[in-house]
């Protein structure tokens, strides 16, 4: 049980890895080459699985000792696969020619090489570099720099004007003001409205009130946009670029698709090609019937063979447990599959787990960071579960359907009078959710949409 309980919470991937792993650590399991018919490994007890040759099979006694000794390395059996160790020193070979990506530390410490500082200085600079987040903004005050390199504060700020001109613009920044006048100073330095703008009136350019700000500097609106159009370009998160944003490969667990293009049916499929197909290997089962056979040798080979059994039935026993949890989830959001996320009913994880009599943290854990593949994309498992919002006709919404419809509201609303949260309300009270304006306010921030007006083109 602990095995499958550790299985079940690994995606796919995880597992594959999980499975290479327990081919190095047990002999006694091994791969199923493409080539051949897999043994029989379901059976309770390993006596009941067939032999690879044409002797008979033996039923293994209850007393597994043995009384003359036989040393394991002259074992009669053809061991073909590599040692666990050497296979673990060929893994950390390959590991080792991976080019790691850069880091944002490594190319500032590296940029430092190129800035003529004495020795306290880069001592100083270490610090600095030390202390700048990954979005490239410095989180130390120079107070508490200068305390941990036993400097003066005027010392650590003329190294911070140095490191501040090294690549990328604006890192070093103590906020978003200074990120964007660093970036100005190096990219546009004859930007001179716009460097105005951001040192004095940031938030009215959040606000996009091109008119004060025409008003406040005595120039046309058409300037004060084109001096907006600047600054949107320059970049509020310097160290962006040295993200772990590389796009991530997913891959699903399972897919569930439309059964012959139609909204009749749908077909579900667990995904276990990525899992190499294990059996107990045969030479050492045959070992283990052996008469001369050492005690300890026999006893490790026990042992083994149970841990392997245990494997291969958490792993079927895993993929049964996915299965059903997919199949229900199927059953109870029907029209997400064919018609899209606005049709997502309510799901909790207690409904389902009362349907696969399971306990509520066993499907927790089986949906971990688990995808499945559907008509409407790629998604988490955890997508499909929402709270139940109550409405006028009683059958209720859930939360992740009702954002779904404040998001196609917004996308479709005219952006010279953008709907408020009290509108996005009323509308949705119309449909039958009667939702409070603070609700929905939560929800569209939820969706990352920004308030009114944030919205508005003026």
């Amino acid at each position: 049980m602990r095995v499958y309980l550790h299985l079940l919470h690994l995606p796919i991937m995880d597992l594959r890895q999980a499975v290479e792993d327990a081919l190095e650590e047990n002999p006694m399991l091994e791969e199923v080459a493409h080539s051949e018919e897999p043994e029989n490994t379901d059976a309770p007890a390993p006596s009941s699985a067939k032999s690879t040759d044409d002797e008979t099979e033996e039923t293994l006694p209850d007393d597994w000792a043995a009384k003359d000794p036989l040393a394991f390395t002259n074992a009669p059996c053809d061991l073909s696969r590599c040692k666990p160790e050497d296979t673990r020193k060929i893994k950390d070979f390959q590991e080792t020619l991976i080019t790691q990506p850069e880091s944002l530390f490594d190319y500032l410490e590296w940029q430092l090489h190129f800035l003529d500082l004495a020795v306290p200085e880069k001592k100083i600079a270490a610090e600095i570099i030390g202390n700048i987040d990954p979005e490239g903004y410095l989180k130390a005050t120079l107070e508490e720099i200068a305390s941990a390199s036993h400097a003066e504060t005027s010392a650590v700020e003329a190294v911070l004007r140095k490191i501040q001109s090294l690549d990328p613009p604006g890192i070093g920044a103590r906020d978003l003001r200074e990120a964007l006048l660093i970036q100005i100073e190096r990219k546009s330095p004859q930007a001179i409205l716009a460097r105005e703008i951001v040192r004095e009136h940031l938030g009215l350019v959040a606000k996009k009130d091109w008119k004060m700000l025409a008003k406040i500097f005595s120039v046309s609106e058409q300037e004060i946009q084109k001096a907006a159009e600047l600054i949107a370009r320059l970049d509020p998160k310097p160290g962006r670029s040295f993200y772990a944003e590389d796009a991530i490969a997913v891959t699903p667990d399972a897919t569930v698709s439309i059964k012959g293009g139609t909204e009749d049916g749908l077909e579900i499929e667990v995904h276990n090609d990525y899992i190499p197909e294990l059996r107990i290997n045969a030479e050492y089962r045959r070992m283990m019937r052996e008469k001369g056979l050492d005690g300890k040798t026999k006893e490790f080979l026990k042992t083994r063979l149970a841990s392997g059994m245990d494997f291969l039935k958490a792993i079927d026993l895993r993929g049964s447990t996915l299965r059903a949890i997919t199949d229900e989830i199927v059953r109870a959001q029907p029209l997400f599959f064919t018609r899209g996320f606005s049709h997502l009913r309510p799901l909790r994880l207690k409904d389902i787990a009362e349907r696969v009599n399971l306990h509520e943290s066993t499907i927790s854990r089986a949906i971990h960071g688990k995808y499945l593949k559907t008509p409407q994309g790629t998604i988490p498992y955890k997508s499909f579960f929402s709270q139940k919002v109550e409405t006028d006709n009683g059958e209720g919404e859930s939360q992740k359907s009702i954002m779904e419809r404040i998001r196609s509201l917004v996308e479709k609303e005219d952006p010279r009078k953008p709907l408020s949260d009290q509108t996005l309300a009323k509308s949705l009270k119309e449909e039958g959710i009667t939702l409070a304006r603070r609700t929905v306010a939560k929800y569209r921030e939820t969706l990352k949409i920004l308030p009114t007006h944030l919205r508005k083109r003026r």
